[in-house]
């Protein structure tokens, strides 16, 4: 009761300080999650006309604290947000008064948002209370006539289970994630959970390699940080068991198991199918010896289950795009090299150019090389340019940054360095390109870009050509192929170092520059040769005026850093 008045007089206090003296938003904030949690609604609205704006904690700790008027207080303001934050708030704080309330008031889009946010925190549940609790909760929301089950399923096998998944009542979850499949069995499709059980595999996989990430780390020196007790925080591996249950639920309650139709023992033997699905894998892919010793599996055996489903189980014949879903998971979890060198092992080829998009607009530079090397000749064009502009605009979001498109200039994805360029100065006239990208390619890949690095090159050169020259530079003193290597190092590791086979207009600038001055007067090289020179060849120009010791250390370079494009 004491703590209760020592909240209520700082809900007060931060009231009687709003005319006298400035409160900041955060105090404004902090005073009104108190009083949603005391359920003092006077204070509530002077707080949010005073400029207090968290609306959604506030909203959670009403449904947290049990206090039905507060959330009706809160509803006109922001009714999806106070809903969905309400609904997390009785979950928690297991209020079912307040949870059959925010049902009751919710409309259609309330109720999605209930049951998308019921399903990402299945993984989350520590207690049989917790899960029995979820549970009913999901079956009132999908009683009240919540549809969104597909996003729900895609949520609670994607993102939450790599975030969230612990190791209590492991078995209970379970059974959550088969009812809340079941209930929304007329909201998927075969083809929709042909995609969520390749999804799982990759989720599965990235689960996996995420801690032995962690682990490498660690062992290099670099800081990290450990709970109380004793375990590297966020690298939980679940139990390989336990990983092949989540898939059976899914392969079990969809129209994924055709190559196991046979069979249909399996489908019903729960102990035995988990050890049969991933002794499949073994046995169709030579993996294994006829054992199956989840224990001492290898962290790529999702990878495996993914062929599996998609060969033998023919999930990659339910639609061309059903792997998109699985790529879509990679690219977002960086772990999407792997996984399309998987799929195109496998003659996924007919969403290959969606792989480019995803590996485009992520930056995913293992995997963009990989697909263009890939992918079969001839390669449409058309496929290759639209890949690479829809990563490159807004109008899914942002890409992840510019690097990607850069990247896949680089590696010439046009198979012609003239279409190549000429589509760069395309993406940056176009409105929809985000304006990270235009602005990166305005500046490195334009005509314009090509003309800076030629002023700087002849700057550079001048600048060079002065120190030299001076009387009372000892610069003069050292032998020349020193001379031109302090010069001239910096722009041959870099160029170098650049990926791919294209330089970007501002370095092709600067190089043919640079081999222009140094060869000029020589006779041995005709300057329509090297404008007309490719990356290989000007850097070949470039390293004849260089000392030998030179190449050695950018190939030290090379094999020192931990990528060549940043």
């Amino acid at each position: 009761m004491a703590r209760a008045w020592d909240m209520d007089d700082t809900c007060e206090g931060a009231c009687g300080r709003i005319h006298p003296e400035p409160v900041s938003e955060r105090d404004l904030n902090y005073a009104l999650l108190q009083a949603a949690s005391l359920g003092n609604e006077d204070i509530l609205h002077t707080l949010i006309e005073a400029g207090a704006t968290n609306i959604s904690s506030a909203s959670a700790c009403a449904g947290y604290s049990g206090h039905r008027h507060i959330v009706d207080a809160l509803l006109p303001r922001a009714r999806p947000v106070v809903i969905g934050a309400a609904f997390v708030g009785s979950l928690v704080g297991l209020r079912k008064d307040l949870l059959d309330h925010v049902i009751k008031v919710a409309d259609l889009e309330g109720l999605d948002r209930c049951l998308l946010l019921g399903a990402a925190r299945i993984w989350s549940c520590k207690t049989t209370e917790e899960t029995d609790f979820l549970s009913n909760a999901i079956s009132e929301v999908a009683k009240a006539g919540a549809r969104s089950f597909p996003t729900a399923v895609q949520a609670t096998c994607g993102d939450a289970l790599i975030r969230y998944w612990n190791k209590y009542v492991f078995e209970e979850k379970i059974k959550i994630l088969e009812s809340l499949i079941t209930l929304g069995s007329r909201y998927l499709t075969p083809e929709f959970m042909g995609k969520i059980s390749l999804m799982v595999c990759v989720t599965l996989y990235t689960k996996l390699v995420k801690p032995e990430d962690t682990r490498r780390t660690a062992h290099s020196g670099r800081k990290f940080r450990h709970h109380k007790n004793g375990d590297c925080n966020s690298t939980f591996v679940p139990d390989a068991q336990d990983m092949m249950e989540i898939l059976l639920v899914v392969c079990r309650n969809g129209a994924v198991y055709r190559g196991l139709s046979d069979r249909p023992e399996m489908l019903h033997a729960k102990s035995a199918c988990k050890t049969s699905l991933l002794h499949e894998a073994n046995c169709s892919y030579h993996f294994g010896e006829g054992k199956c010793d989840l224990g001492a599996c290898r962290i790529d055996w999702p990878l495996r289950m993914l062929k599996f489903l998609l060969v033998e189980c023919e999930v990659g014949k339910l639609s061309f795009s059903v792997t998109t879903l699985a790529v879509y998971q990679a690219a977002r979890s960086n772990v999407l090299y792997p996984v399309v060198q998987c799929l195109v092992e496998e003659k996924c080829y007919e969403a290959a150019y969606v792989y480019l998009d995803m590996a485009v607009t992520f930056c995913q530079a293992e995997a963009i090389q990989y697909l263009l090397n890939a992918l079969p000749r001839p390669r449409d064009l058309l496929y290759l340019v639209t890949a690479v502009r829809c990563a490159a605009s807004t109008f899914r979001g942002p890409p992840r940054g510019p690097q990607g498109v850069l990247l896949a200039l680089h590696a010439n994805f046009l198979d012609d360095p003239a279409t190549t360029l000429r589509e760069a100065e395309i993406l940056s006239e176009l409105p929809k390109t985000d304006h990270l990208v235009k602005r990166r390619l305005i500046e490195e890949w334009s005509p314009q870009a090509f003309n800076e690095g030629v002023k700087a090159g002849d700057a550079h050169y001048m600048t060079w050509m002065l120190l030299r020259r001076r009387s009372d530079s000892g610069f003069k003193e050292l032998p020349v192929e020193l001379q031109v290597a302090i010069a001239y190092l910096p722009l041959y590791r870099a160029c170098s170092q650049a990926p791919g086979t294209l330089l970007s207009q501002r370095q092709r600038g600067e190089l043919t520059t640079a081999v222009l001055h140094l060869y000029r007067g020589s006779g041995k090289l005709a300057d329509a040769k090297v404008l007309e020179a490719d990356k290989p060849t000007l850097l070949g120009f470039l390293a004849v005026c260089l000392p030998d010791w030179c190449q050695e250390v950018v190939q030290v370079d090379d094999a020192t850093s931990f990528c060549t494009f940043s």
